[in-house]
């Protein structure tokens, strides 16, 4: 039998963007890994104390190139790991990627009902997230440049 790979190995691996170790790895760990990859999802997406540009990059591309077509594309394990390295920042900077949980629904908060009604199409999650990383600022810019009243959109997330 092998030896097992931790799974902050696993993250490390997906940060410096190692590609090969699909490859060298044997039966019995890449059937651990392959029960992984929803726990290397939530921890990959997202970046602990990084730049916000740097956090934004993780979101991002995990739902982008991990996220989409999960139904189909988990029957093809090696295709995820591989998808999962394309979401590495560089591939030579290392990131403390902490546990992205589940959070319990509590009602959208007041930057994202004025996010939902700029973008009717987008999820409620998705609004949520985006109001995380948004500045007050960032949204009164953006809630003017959709034609909103910058005094209205001020006392609306106050």
């Amino acid at each position: 039998m092998s030896e097992k790979i931790e799974l902050k190995e696993k993250i490390l691996a997906v940060d410096q963007n190692v590609r090969e170790l699909w490859d060298a790895m044997e039966p019995d760990q890449q059937k651990s890994l392959k029960s992984e990859f929803f726990i290397l999802n939530r921890y990959i997406s997202s970046a602990k104390g990084a730049k916000r540009q740097e956090q934004e990059h993780f979101v991002l591309t995990v739902n982008e190139y991990f996220n989409k077509n999960w139904a189909v594309l988990q029957k093809h394990p090696k295709l995820l790991w591989l998808l999962l390295c394309m979401c590495s920042y560089n591939g030579d900077k290392k990131f403390y990627h902490e546990w992205m949980g589940f959070k319990k629904k509590t009602g959208n908060s007041k930057k994202s009902k004025l996010l939902m009604e700029i973008y009717p199409s987008k999820k409620e999650d998705e609004c949520d997230l985006l109001a995380n990383l948004m500045s007050d600022k960032e949204l009164i810019e953006l809630a003017v440049e959709h034609g909103m009243e910058e005094s209205v959109v001020k006392k609306s997330i106050k």
